[in-house]
């Protein structure tokens, strides 16, 4: 029987356990991006609580970008030292941590909103830069490597989505072509820095003539055989048509997409019993889960559960850390 808190291998990592913390907004630094205790301290608690994996809070590329005041910030002059800091907490547990990069918009240096079909093969080379130039500020923090959110909302999945990229070059049309820009990306991660990446991708777009499940696991498949160590699995944040009451809602597609690639496959989204998660560790091919809001809850609640063997988050589901862009519970505040 596979249990949560197997230790396991990660592609080129080694984990405690099969649970991955996914980090969301950030609103706790001070002067511009300088890391305080509490952060300090909330690591710290989940390293040592059981974890395997941490995926950082979401770093925006530049000030200009919708969310850069909800976000981490690795532009400011402490960031090495800060994160140096913070990645040696964390690996004192064990427990390798990947940084989340994750752009709304991006300047291509003649419009700061620059659209997936404005870009000139100049422009699509100064984004590909700019990411590989994170992860190696990544690399130098002491993190274990990138994970590149190409899900949501975010830029990316507006690149490799057919509703909004209509580009007629090497850059649009077919599924490739849409998703080269972060082929491109990852080759260049892995020849020059040699670390961990990570993708984040939708399962689907829920709009008439967006990305469809079958794209998506093409998505997945070209990743996963261009240099991608790991894929976690998100939706949009709006207008999910999925019904959650019999099953977790991206449980299939999961389940077929990890039977279809030699590489780990983490699903994401709602997951709060270990009684449940365990199941569905039993009855898939699904090995890996991320969770998220639980970790806001209360940062060192997987060390109850594994010296329990049971356990429910106390998180409430009110989804207010995450709407509201606060990077703490508003139910809870130890």
């Amino acid at each position: 029987m596979k249990d949560i808190f197997d230790e396991c291998n990660f592609k080129d990592l080694k984990l405690k356990s099969r649970i991955i913390r996914t980090g969301a907004w950030q609103r706790e630094t001070e002067d511009g991006g300088y890391l305080t205790p509490v952060i300090y301290d909330r690591y710290e608690k989940m390293a040592k609580s059981g974890v395997g994996l941490i995926l950082s809070e979401m770093f925006a590329l530049d000030y200009k970008d919708r969310f850069f005041e909800y976000s981490a910030n690795m532009n400011y002059k402490g960031f090495v030292k800060d994160y140096k800091e913070l990645t040696d907490i964390c690996h004192n547990y064990d427990v390798p941590v990947l940084g989340q990069l994750a752009f709304f918009y991006y300047d291509d240096g003649d419009n700061q909103k620059a659209e997936p079909n404005d870009l000139t093969i100049e422009g699509i080379r100064k984004l590909q830069a700019e990411v590989i130039m994170a992860a190696k500020k990544f690399s130098f923090a002491g993190f274990d490597g990138i994970q590149i959110n190409m899900g949501n909302n975010f830029y990316l999945s507006k690149f490799t989505n057919p509703y909004f990229n209509q580009r007629e070059d090497d850059y649009g049309g077919n599924t490739l072509n849409r998703i080269r820009i972060v082929l491109e990306i990852i080759k260049l991660i892995k020849k020059t820095i040699g670390f961990h990446v990570s993708c984040r991708i939708n399962i689907e777009d829920v709009r008439k003539g967006g990305l469809t499940q079958e794209e998506s696991l093409k998505m997945a498949k070209l990743l996963a055989e261009n240099g991608a160590d790991s894929i976690q699995i998100t939706g949009r944040t709006i207008s999910m048509k999925y019904d959650a009451k019999e099953k977790h809602i991206f449980l299939d597609y999961a389940n077929k997409l990890a039977q279809e690639v030699d590489i780990p496959v983490i699903l994401a989204g709602n997951l709060r019993d270990m009684e449940k998660m365990n199941e569905i560790l039993n009855t898939s091919n699904v090995e890996f889960m991320s969770l998220s809001k639980p970790f806001v809850a209360q940062a060192d609640f997987l060390a109850d559960w594994k010296a329990n063997g049971k356990g429910s988050s106390r998180c409430k589901g009110c989804n207010n850390c995450y709407s509201k862009k606060e990077s703490r519970c508003f139910q809870y505040t130890d």
